[in-house]
């Protein structure tokens, strides 16, 4: 009955003050429930954004590889073509260089012959380039020189011809034996082999027109 007394003997203002408090507590402990959930929900939308960035960051970098790898592979074709390698063959520029060095080098005696181009059927080369024909042309070399110098050169110049070839054969021999005197005393018979590439779709469309 005591404590019923001095509970009803406490200050008006008193209680009003307590309600207070004890409102401002509950108000408090709500808006930190709050502002918990809020950090949280912004984390969440922060680790959304950073995966939506490091997918796009991926894709972005796999498309600048990719292109890379097609500049690349332009590059490097571009570069056939150029060369000769890929297309139709540069049968003129053969036939200059080889004039050309034997002019420079003094060679008395050239002749060049080429045969017409064929396609090779072998089952490696549609293993190791499929949709690709590889076509030969077998070049007859028929030379009179000083020294096997004049043969180094004429092929080291041909190298750098707009084509691409392999020496098949190349048989030295002296003119005569028995003169001591080198001087255009050599004769030299070689066999190269001219090598073009063409894609299968454009060598059928060539076919049919021809």
């Amino acid at each position: 009955m005591a404590s019923l007394s001095s509970i009803k003997n406490v200050p008006v203002s008193l209680k009003r003050a307590c309600l207070v408090f004890i409102f401002v507590i509950i108000v408090t402990l709500a808006g930190i429930f709050a502002s918990y959930y809020y950090v949280d929900e912004i984390n969440q939308q922060k680790l959304a954004v950073n995966r939506a960035m490091s997918l796009w960051q991926s894709k972005i970098n796999t498309s600048v590889q990719n292109n890379q790898i097609i500049n690349e592979f332009e590059k490097n074709f571009i570069k056939l073509v150029n060369r000769g390698i890929i297309g139709d063959e540069m049968r003129l520029n053969w036939f200059e260089t080889i004039q050309n060095t034997a002019r420079k080098r003094g060679m008395p005696l050239v002749k060049d012959s080429i045969s017409a181009r064929h396609k090779l059927k072998n089952d490696k080369i549609k293993q190791n380039f499929p949709g690709i024909d590889v076509y030969k042309s077998t070049m007859t070399l028929s030379l009179k020189m000083g020294h096997e110098g004049d043969l180094f050169a004429l092929l080291n110049n041909l190298q750098k011809a707009r084509g691409l070839f392999a020496v098949d054969s190349c048989d030295i021999q002296k003119v005569n034996k028995q003169l001591t005197d080198n001087t255009n005393n050599l004769k030299a018979l070689c066999k190269l082999g001219w090598y073009t590439l063409k894609s299968r779709q454009s060598a059928i469309g060539n076919h049919h027109e021809s």
